[in-house]
């Protein structure tokens, strides 16, 4: 568990940091202020960091998964990176941000919508932590037998 929280708190803020650079670089080269959404070159660093951030949930997952042998903490690690990034976005985001509440929703909507938007997000980041698990844990459990059949002749020479 130790391992998952480790790698998702570190790939999470990495993951923070590229995100935090590509948004200014997008403003910079777009010409700062407020961007317009169909510009291409804003589309294409939207698309960049959307898979940034989908290849940051599979490594979380595949460091995890690599030390515990166990593909469901890669799972875990997934969402801690997610909750690391979105706590850190809420602290501080170049730019600002868009506000997400909907059109004629009374509060009580409005968290609603949130709270569901949020499982969503930490169900498809523990997915993907999952898949980024698998083969981490499969390359941990191979190095374990690699090690402990290096091993055994050196104890025996010691005896």
């Amino acid at each position: 568990m130790l391992s998952a929280a480790k790698w998702g708190a570190l790939v999470g803020v990495a993951i923070y940091l590229v995100s935090q650079v590509i948004t200014l670089v997008n403003q910079v080269a777009l010409g700062g202020g407020q961007v317009d959404p169909n510009h291409p070159g804003a589309i294409a660093l939207g698309c960049l960091t959307l898979l940034l951030i989908i290849f940051a949930f599979s490594a979380s997952g595949f460091y995890a998964g690599r030390e515990t042998r166990e593909a469901g903490y890669g799972a875990i690690a997934g969402m801690v990176t997610f909750v690391i990034y979105g706590a850190l976005l809420e602290v501080y985001s170049v730019g600002g941000r868009a506000g997400l509440a909907a059109g004629g929703a009374t509060l009580g909507q409005q968290i609603v919508i949130g709270i569901i938007g949020v499982i969503i997000y930490l169900l498809i980041a523990a997915l993907v932590g999952w898949l980024g698990g698998r083969p981490g844990a499969a390359q941990g459990r191979a190095r374990a037998r690699r090690l402990a059949t290096t091993q055994e002749p050196v104890e025996q020479a010691r005896h």
